[in-house]
């Protein structure tokens, strides 16, 4: 039971038991189904995984080929971007290339033959013949660039900075040059008058050690070997001098043995280096070297020209002015180059990188990368070259405020090279004009804390025209320093922006007097035919003068007064209108009023100059080179050592003792040598190269002498390397023989002894001992004064030549000198040791004689002036002399006073009278007319307009080389037409005037068996056939010159030579075929010539109508013939055929008409046009007047049979004169002296008889 209870309760346990077996059983399986299902899914999600994991990776290479993808497509869009843009640069590059090698045969062609050809001319010329190349390649088919720059297709930037850093002057003429001495195949020769090429080649091969030496060296040819051989530059100066040796190594005449290159030199044979250079130098621009040494050279000439001195100074002024914009300038040349050779890297390294790119283009970054660095540095370029532009304006606007400046500077140079037309003395080299340039600028105290620019310019100007014509001046005759003033006046005007020109004024005051006046204008009383002529002249020409005359006449009363004023400058009365009622500044106002005083008180004209002078350029202005001249300030600070001091002086005025007193005031030791021996030579030789070394001063008297040996010492100066203290000094006479070279490389000083009867005496005095003039006898003194009174007149008479005498005598101090001489030999001999001489004693006659045959008479050729000579004499050396009342001047002042000689018989009694005399003497103390100073004056007047012609320089040369060069190319005849230079357009005027005024034909007369037997019928056949040659000549050359002027006709050298004569004034040599003044206009000629033409076609017509006999009525104007002497010998002839009497017999009686009726009969002339000088003739006789000038009526010339028993009792012999310089003296007349006249007094006085006056 327990079992069975046991077993009952245990069997549902057992069942329970055997149940969870069984669910066991089934978890089991069910366990083992999941196991699977888990294995089986585990291996889904590994499976899945893994597909998942390729889809991720299928994803991440689709992205990375999508960002590729994308990559190539943003560089294929840049890459063709940055492409396009240098595509197009490229193809703008490949245009120009193009154009460039379409056009590279006439550039190249071009470009060499201005390289061999144009060097020996200078800017002007280069320019006219690369025109000229230009048209005949245009004519050829040959293109070429016509804006070709030929600086920069030549050289390049780098270069240019260079070579200015290496001191070439900054203008494109200098530019040329350079490229010239880089390019040469032929050895260049310098023309080189500046120096400022020889300091360029010298800085420009100093790496090289250049040698500098002259065929004048002692150690040339040791120079030449030792470069041949080592290869160094050779520099060569003054090859003026040239010596054949040099010819081999000219023609590079080489030979090859064994692999050395060999040259002969003379005898020998030396071992060439290929590095070898020879540069050869002059500074005479004026040498003509032989065709065989022309042809074996380059010429390179460094001659400036207005042009490139305007940028020399124009860049020196900016660096001292405006350093910044000087360095902007530098920089943006210096950039520019840069710009270009970085563009050039750019694209060569491109290239490169495209060159270099391996697989596909696209997967090389480097090519994107250099593209891009190429297109943002272009970028950058671009940006800079946009900032050039702003820095070029900038630049240009500046510049253009210093270019009236500059400007300035040019004119100035080429007036003062030019001043040489005036006076062969006047050299002057460009040095001195820079050295004067460089102090205004550097050394000016006046700029001293002065910071505003405009204010500093402004004093800068007016500082360089002072100080230019104080040192030039200074250099001067005293006569010329007004026209150089002048002259800078016309610069100046130039200058001022808010001032005309006054063109037409100027052009009036030099020229008024051309051409024929065909209107007759009011006759005013109170004016002479010339100031009528000249009024009417004035109203014509001038615009604002058109109411001249009636402005005289509403005035008339205080006009007449003005006309009789002694200073009538400093009130000239307002005849003038103003145009627009504009009120003229003061500049216009004394321009107008100078053309006023021209016209009506020539007298007066250089007063009013420098009043007109004073307006313009300061009161100071002229002031300056008149006081006392600094000559120690000048020496040491003025003065360099190797610049000369040349003392020039008028003969017999010693400058040597200024040089004495500064050296002894300066404690400096001096040399003093005189030249003229050949020891003198090797002393002055020895002097100079000692004190060269020990800084010593050199003086050598009287260098004129030897002009020879003055182009060797400029030679040896121009080589030296002096110490600072060295100075050498050289007096002279004014000579022209004086070396050019010499004159340009040393700094001038002229000193004249000052004028009036005063001065010259005290310089006597003072040459004369105190001991020599005070020996005994006691009257040795007194004889002393009259000697130094006479000496003074005959001297002083000189500044009124040809009133005082007839030619300028050359009267000196070595005349006193032989005269005391004389004066002591006859003195000591007739006082026999007495203290006392009688007055009646002394060998007057013995002294009278000598003195005016032998001392001061044997200079002199001049009849007239010989009786002149022994009138004053006789006056002086007289036993009266020794009276207290006598009179050395009678009637000084018109009132009767006399200077009557000092009493006394000791120097320092005559010294003391001498020094109470006035400085202001009249011309009656030399015995002329007091109007005599008129005369003087107006003469200078005259003599000032003459010289302003000549200086009339072609100004605008540089337009005459054909600037716009692309219209000249393209219509050159509306180019010439329109852009001829003002010269051009002037000299065009003035021949077409010219041509109008001369007669076209000039009838030859009809020679007939009757007619060929007349003397008067054969005189004036060659008379006429001489004018009409003339004529003809003039005519065709006046063609010419118009036709030169249209554009329509080539210059020859002869024409050229011409229009520069023309241009100045000057009669061209080739017109010159009788007898004309010195100095006679080309303008005064004209209308002189047309007047004598007009009187020979006269004579044409009486012959042509009644044959020969109607010339000897016919009333000749005797100044007016082309040989007025042949004309009397030809009325002489002719009596005496008509009577057959001897040439010897007959004697000429000149008889002047009263204005009415005069009696005429067989063997009498009648001449016109005759002119008294000083005199009257009223009734045929001759009365003293204050008159300088007198019209003779009608006069005729008989020829009658002389006696032995004609004597010329009481009759005055007068010489008569071609024209009023009294150098042509065709006869003489006798003509009655009116009662209580003193024959004397009409010689004293100058009194003659003039032809002609028209060419004064």
């Amino acid at each position: 039971i327990e079992y069975a209870d046991m077993l009952k309760r245990v069997e549902p346990l057992r069942e329970e038991l055997y149940s969870l077996e069984r669910q066991a059983e089934t978890n089991k399986e069910k366990g083992e189904e999941v196991k699977n299902l888990i294995a089986q899914l585990e291996l889904s999600i590994a499976s899945y995984k893994e597909e998942y994991a390729q889809l991720i990776s299928q994803a991440q290479a689709i992205k990375t080929d999508l960002e590729n993808v994308q990559g190539k497509v943003d560089r294929s869009i840049a890459l063709i971007k940055s492409l396009v843009i240098e595509r197009e640069r490229w193809e703008a590059t490949s245009e120009t290339f193009r154009s460039q090698m379409s056009t590279i045969i006439g550039d190249v062609l071009l470009s060499s033959a201005f390289l061999a050809y144009a060097g020996y001319f200078d800017q002007h010329y280069r320019q006219n013949l690369f025109t000229t190349w230009c048209q005949h390649l245009q004519q050829a088919n040959l293109q070429f660039r016509p804006d070709i720059a030929r600086t920069e297709y030549l050289s390049n930037p780098d270069e240019r900075l260079r070579w200015q850093a290496n001191s070439l002057p900054t203008d494109d003429l200098c530019t040329e040059n350079a490229i010239m001495l880089k390019r040469f195949n032929r050895y260049p020769l310098i023309i080189d008058p500046s120096g400022q090429a020889t300091e360029f080649i010298m800085q420009e091969f100093k790496d090289r050690k250049i040698t500098k030496t002259s065929f004048l060296d002692d150690s040339f040819r040791k120079n030449l070997e030792s470069a041949l051989r080592f290869g160094n530059p050779l520099l060569v100066q003054d090859v003026e001098n040239y010596d054949p040796i040099l010819n081999p190594v000219l023609n590079r005449e080489l030979r090859r043995t064994g692999g050395r290159v060999l040259i002969t030199l003379g005898d020998q044979d030396i071992d060439l280096s290929p590095s070898f250079v020879i540069f050869l130098s002059t500074r005479d621009p004026t040498v003509e070297f032989p065709p065989d040494i022309c042809s074996r050279v380059t010429f390179v000439n460094f001659t400036v020209t207005r042009s490139s001195l305007q940028s020399q100074c124009l860049n020196q002024v900016l660096k001292a002015e405006r350093p910044d914009i000087d360095e902007k300038r530098s920089d943006l040349l210096k950039l520019q180059g840069e710009f270009h050779l970085r563009l050039r890297q750019l694209e060569k390294s491109l290239l490169q990188a495209l060159n270099d790119a391996k697989g596909k283009i696209l997967d090389d970054d480097s090519v994107i990368t250099t593209l891009e660095t190429l297109k943002q540095e272009a970028a950058d370029i671009s940006k800079k070259v946009e900032e050039t532009d702003k820095v070029i304006g900038e630049i240009e606007t500046v510049s253009q405020q210093y270019m009236p400046l500059s400007q300035a500077c040019s004119n100035m140079y080429f007036t003062m090279d030019s001043l040489n037309q005036i006076h062969f003395l006047y050299q002057y080299s460009l040095k001195m004009f820079l050295d004067i340039f460089t102090s205004v600028l550097s050394q000016n105290s006046k700029l001293t804390g002065i910071s505003d620019y405009t204010q500093r310019l402004s004093l800068i100007t007016s500082d360089l025209f002072s100080v230019c014509y104080e040192r030039v001046a200074r250099g001067m005759l005293h006569a010329d320093r007004l026209t150089f003033a002048l002259l800078l006046c016309r610069i100046h005007l130039k200058g001022i922006a808010t001032e005309p020109t006054y063109d037409a004024e100027f052009t009036f005051f030099l020229r008024g007097k051309e051409g024929v006046l065909n209107v007759r204008g009011p006759m005013i009383q109170s004016l002479s035919s010339e100031q009528q002529e000249a009024m009417l002249r004035l109203s014509l020409r001038l615009g604002a003068f058109k109411e001249l005359a009636q402005n005289i006449q509403d005035n008339s009363v205080d006009f007449a007064n003005w006309l009789q004023s002694s200073t009538p400058e400093t009130h000239v009365p307002k005849l003038w209108h103003e145009v627009d009622n504009k009120p003229l500044s003061p500049i216009g106002v004394a321009i107008h009023q100078l053309l006023l005083i021209q016209a009506f008180r020539p007298d007066r004209v250089i007063a009013a100059a420098s009043l007109f002078i004073n307006a313009a350029l300061g009161d100071k202005f002229m002031a300056a080179a008149e006081v006392e001249l600094d000559f120690a300030s000048v020496v040491e600070n003025q003065l360099k050592a190797a610049v000369p001091a040349l003392l020039c002086s008028v003969p017999g005025f010693d400058a040597s003792g200024r040089v004495d007193d500064l050296a002894a005031e300066l404690g400096k030791q001096i040399v003093s040598i005189a030249i003229g021996s050949a020891e003198g030579f090797n002393q002055a030789d020895r002097a100079i190269n000692m004190a060269v070394k020990a800084g010593r001063w050199v003086m050598l008297k009287n260098v004129h002498l030897a002009p020879q040996w003055l182009v060797q010492l400029e030679k040896k100066l121009h080589s030296l390397q002096p110490h600072a203290g060295f100075r050498l000094f050289l007096t002279m006479e004014i000579n022209p023989k004086v070396p050019v070279n010499l004159l340009r490389a040393g700094r001038i000083f002229v000193f004249e002894p000052p004028p009036g009867i005063r001065a010259n005496l005290l310089r006597t005095f003072s040459t004369v001992p105190a001991s020599r003039m005070m020996k005994a006898p006691n009257e040795r003194a007194r004889l002393y004064f009259l000697l130094a009174w006479f000496h003074a007149i005959v001297q002083e008479r000189l500044r009124y030549s040809p009133l005082g005498w007839a030619k300028h005598y050359e009267f000196n101090e070595s005349d006193l000198r032989v005269a005391c001489d004389t004066l002591d030999t006859w003195i000591d001999s007739t006082a026999m040791g007495r203290t006392n001489l009688p007055p009646e004693k002394v060998p007057w006659d013995a002294l009278v004689t000598l003195l005016s045959q032998c001392i001061y008479g044997g200079k002199i050729d001049n009849d007239y002036d010989q009786r002149l000579l022994t009138s004053f004499l006789k006056k002086l050396f007289t036993p009266r002399s020794f009276e207290a009342d006598f009179a050395l001047v009678a009637n000084v002042d018109g009132n009767q006073r006399h200077i009557t000689m000092p009493d006394g018989t000791r120097r320092d009694h005559f010294l003391k009278w001498i020094e109470s005399l006035s400085d202001r003497q009249t011309p009656s103390w030399l015995g002329l007319p007091n109007n005599a100073e008129k005369v003087l004056l107006t003469t200078r007047g005259t003599d000032l307009v003459s010289k302003l012609l000549k200086m009339q320089q072609l100004e605008d040369e540089d337009e005459l080389a054909y600037s716009n060069e692309e219209s000249l190319i393209d219509t050159p005849r509306e180019a010439e037409a329109d852009g001829r230079p003002s010269w051009m357009r002037v000299l065009h005027n003035s021949a077409s005037t010219w041509l109008q005024l001369l007669p076209k034909h000039l009838q030859t007369l009809r020679r007939t068996v009757e007619n060929i037997k007349d003397p008067l019928y054969r005189y004036f056949e060659r008379e006429v056939n001489s004018g009409a040659k003339l004529l003809q000549d003039v005519i065709h050359d006046l063609e010419d010159v118009v036709l030169i002027c249209q554009g329509e006709k080539k210059q020859t050298n002869y024409h050229r030579t011409m229009l520069s004569e023309l241009v100045k004034g000057i009669l061209p040599a080739g017109w010159r075929r009788y007898t004309v003044p010195r100095g006679c206009t080309v303008i005064q000629w004209i209308t002189d010539f047309s007047h004598r033409v007009s009187q020979l076609q006269e004579v044409s017509r009486l012959v042509s109508q009644g044959g020969a006999k109607e010339i000897k009525s016919f009333p000749v104007w005797l100044g007016g013939l082309l040989n007025p002497e042949a004309y009397i010998t030809a009325t002489r002839q002719c009596i005496a055929q008509a009577n057959s009497w001897s040439l010897e017999e007959l004697q000429l009686d000149v008889t002047i008409g009263d204005g009415d009726n005069i009696a005429t009969d067989e063997c009498s002339f009648a001449v016109t046009g005759l002119k008294l000088q000083g005199a009257l003739c009223k009734d045929n006789q001759l009365y003293l007047t204050s008159t300088i000038m007198t019209d003779l009526p009608v006069t005729m010339l008989r020829w009658s049979r002389s006696s032995s028993d004609d004597v010329k009792r009481g009759k005055l012999s007068l010489p008569v004169y071609l024209n009023s310089t009294r150098t042509e003296l065709l006869f003489t007349v006798d003509l009655n002296t009116a009662p209580h006249q003193d024959p004397h007094s009409f010689y004293e006085r100058g009194v003659a008889v003039l032809t002609s006056t028209a060419l004064n």
